[in-house]
């Protein structure tokens, strides 16, 4: 299913980035204290259209991370941020049970 948005931010991105989190047990306020972080620190990448989590209603549960960049180069850029090093390899992902990413062209 294809779906078209006519905002001039959405005709530039080019890939989708779907990340899973699952943090484990006693590690969910942590892990959405720093994404809150990581979601400032990202949005300021000249490559990143846009960059938004969502958490369940309740403490536990899938955090979903919705990125979006001009190209899947941007996104490997971001990968290699200093930021993301620091607070997403560094902080997060040891706290999380599972972690799941997609990557889509759109």
């Amino acid at each position: 299913m294809t779906q078209q948005n006519d905002s001039g931010s959405d005709q530039a991105a080019h890939h989708l980035v779907l990340a899973h989190y699952c943090p484990a047990q006693g590690n969910e306020a942590r892990v959405l204290e720093l994404l809150h972080s990581l979601t400032a620190a990202s949005r300021t990448e000249e490559g990143n259209v846009d960059y938004q989590f969502y958490a369940p209603g309740s403490e536990s549960g899938e955090i979903l991370i919705v990125e979006r960049y001009v190209s899947a180069e941007a996104f490997a850029v971001h990968r290699e941020s200093e930021h993301f090093r620091r607070i997403g390899k560094d902080q997060i992902i040891p706290l999380l049970e599972d972690r799941r990413i997609e990557e889509f062209a759109i």
